[in-house]
Parts: C-alpha cells; structure tokens; sequence
C-alpha cells in the first residue's frame, strides 16, 4: 500500500519536488541530546492502517479484502551518521480450508519481519551513503507522479533489496539516488522471527538477481520537474522510465525489456497520467489513468487499462487520514479484473 509516501507526494505535487519518506523522517526528528558535542537525535515512530477493499462487481461482489497492517521503526542521526530499524507487519485472510490470502472469509494469522535495516553517512554537502537492508532507488520514487491513495500501479522494478548499497543527494535543484544490490537467496526458511504458517514476508528476497537501479531528477522551472530512471538486472533485462511533473499533473513512461512469465520472456511498455487537486486543508482529490502493454513471446498478451480516483484526508495535525479510492478496468484490458473500492483509516505516532 502506498500509506506512509502519499501524503509526501502530495507535498511533492504541490510543490513540483520530490520528497523521500524515509529521509524525510530521519532528518526530521524530534528529542535531542548533546553527545560528544554533537547533535544526538532519537525517533520512535510508525504508523498502522485498518480497512481494505471490496469487490464491486464480479464473483465476489461484496466481498472484503483485509488490508490491515502496522509498521514501526526506531531511528537515529547522529552527527553525520545516520540509521533505522523498521519493521512492518499485517493481517492474512483465510478460508475454512486453510487457504491464505482468501477474501470474504475469516481471519487466519499474521506476517511480517524486518523491512528496513540499514546505517548511513550523510556529507556536508547532503550526499548520503547507505549500506544494509533497503528499499532500492527506484522504489523511493515508486508513487511519484501518482497522487491516488491506493491503486497506482506498480512499475516492474525492484523494490527491496536483502543487503544493498545506495549513494543520494536529495538536495537541490539537481537531485538522484543510485542503488545496488547482489544476488540473494534469503527465504523464510533463514529468518528469526516468525509469525505463523502463513508467514512468508521474508521469500520476497528468493531467486533476486543482482541489480543495479537509480534515478535523475531536474527542476527545469518552479513548476516542472523532469525524472529519468533505469534499473539493470544480471541477465534478467532492463527497465527505462521518464517522467514529468507540471503544477498539479504527472505522466511517466516506462519500458521493461524482460517481463515475462515463469515460461517465456516478454517486455512491458507503459505509462500513467494522473491529476491533483486541493479541496479543502488536508482534503486532496486525485484521478490517474494507466495502461501498460505486456507482450509475451511465448503466450497471450497482458493489458492493463484503468481509471482510479480517491479522496486523500489528513487531520490532526498529520496524526490522522483516511483514504478513498475507486478503479475501473477501461478499453482493453485484460488484468484489472472486477471494479473495486478501497477505503483505510490511519493512524501515524
């Protein structure tokens, strides 16, 4: 779920620049002490969501998906040092066969473990090196230009990484970040904590090839910002994505050279329009439409075509948000499946 990123985003619309979640958390800190001369900075902070989705037409019209989760984390920065220990957990549905991940039936456990692990240096000049368990560069910028609560889709790129390195500098006019990660086989089979028999949050990092993923990002003007960003995978292709941000409306293209199945090799062509608009203080209305082209050399082709609008609100001084968002498949799309709702309410500490 996009949670915690879319009210940055939102920010970053607004604004026409990016925002990163993460930094922007540890390097807003809240609590500090004096350490060795140096400012000591402490923050105990995350966040939890209840709701999830409902089928509005289809088989299973009327039927819920759990979305419920929470997530936690402790960080600090110290001096030019910098770190955070993130965890994240959530809810599993399952049927009375002991089916998981079963919408409209009972609840059956809870996954989760460790998401983010990592320490950083940060320069004077705001260039910042991190090493340890990631989210990748591109994952970072995962939602940009997408402004809808939920239902954005999710470009085929890596987004965690097991053990990773990144370099970024966030500062500025000029802006980019690049990642790196190599190949890794952590299963659930190798982690420390377990949450049950449905619990498989730690498979995510099976069979990852190495990779290399990052972006640029250019403020041409106060209202338009450009983005470009590839990701190079050991012997699994290449993603290339370009984008632009004008005032209140995004668009980015992108092309994956391998974006197959288990069976063939294929490559995925598509792109994403989306709008903002400020209601109200704290009310934010969005829509976007996507399509992407998934052509399988070996299979039928995917096409994924829709139209999502939501309703993001924010009170209490950020303590609070509920979100709204609709999606119909449109033209001739083949994976959207039934027409569905989404609605959550958070709460971030």
């Amino acid at each position: 779920m996009k949670k915690t990123t879319l009210s940055l985003i939102i920010a970053g619309l607004l604004s026409t620049s990016y925002v990163n979640a993460e930094v922007s958390e540890l390097h807003g800190l809240e609590g500090t002490q004096a350490t060795e001369g140096k400012e000591s900075i402490w923050n105990f902070y995350g966040e939890a969501g209840f709701g999830g989705h409902v089928n509005l037409e289809g088989e299973d019209k009327g039927r819920y998906g759990d979305g419920t989760y929470i997530e936690a984390g402790l960080a600090f920065d110290l001096g030019n040092w910098f770190g955070l220990a993130y965890m994240e957990g959530w809810t599993v549905q399952a049927d009375d066969e002991g089916n998981a991940w079963a919408t409209g039936h009972g609840w059956g456990g809870f996954e989760g473990g460790f998401n983010r692990f990592y320490a950083g240096y940060r320069t004077d000049n705001k260039t910042e090196f991190m090493i340890g368990r990631i989210d990748s560069s591109l994952d970072d910028i995962q939602w940009w230009g997408d402004p809808t609560p939920e239902y954005g889709y999710v470009i085929p790129n890596r987004r965690d990484m097991h053990v990773g390195i990144k370099i970024q500098n966030l500062e500025g006019k000029l802006r980019y970040s690049i990642s790196a990660s190599p190949e890794s086989d952590f299963s659930e089979d190798d982690a420390l904590i377990h949450f049950g028999k449905y619990d498989s949050f730690a498979d995510q990092w099976i069979d990852n090839t190495a990779i290399v993923n990052g972006y640029v990002q250019y403020d041409v003007m106060d209202n338009l910002t450009l983005l470009g960003g590839a990701e190079v995978r050991d012997g699994e292709g290449e993603l290339y994505l370009i984008g632009a941000e004008l005032h209140n409306f995004a668009a980015r293209v992108w092309h994956d050279t391998d974006r197959g199945d288990e069976k063939s090799d294929g490559t995925e062509t598509g792109f994403i329009t989306s709008a903002l608009y400020e209601a109200a203080p704290g009310v934010y209305l969005s829509g976007a439409y996507t399509y992407a082209n998934n052509e399988i050399e070996h299979g039928e082709d995917k096409i994924t075509s829709y139209v999502n609008g939501g309703v993001w609100y924010e009170y209490g001084g950020g303590t609070y948000a509920t979100a709204f968002d609709v999606k119909f498949g449109v033209g001739d799309d083949t994976e959207t499946g039934d027409a569905s709702v989404f609605l959550m309410q958070y709460f971030y500490w």
